[in-house]
């Protein structure tokens, strides 16, 4: 059962400010077998890992960290489609990454 855990507020996600996230990201190219190797920053070599601990943090509103389970149980038996360019594939993969986390 879906728990009404989420408060709905109104929030601008475009504005706000990166900060640091000591916890890290949910996964990463290491991590992800969903992420092509041409796209892959750790595999081509980036030397350095400081942008995996940064989130975006927008003005007046929380963004809780995404939970797999409850997005597959908000999505069970819904159709849905991610229609675009190369930037819906890399949000699609992203996706995949944190399901499979």
């Amino acid at each position: 059962m879906i728990t009404p855990d989420v408060i709905t507020e109104k929030c601008d996600l475009f504005k706000g400010d990166w900060i640091p996230n000591p916890s890290g990201p949910s996964y990463t190219n290491e991590s992800c077998p969903w992420i092509e190797n041409h796209q892959n920053c750790m595999k081509n070599g980036r030397p350095d890992f400081g942008y995996l601990y940064w989130k975006w943090k927008p003005h007046d509103c929380q963004l809780p960290r995404f939970n797999a389970e409850r997005f597959l149980e908000l999505m069970r038996n819904k159709a849905w489609a991610l229609i675009g360019d190369s930037i819906s594939r890399n949000h699609a993969q992203s996706l995949l990454c944190m399901l499979s986390t």
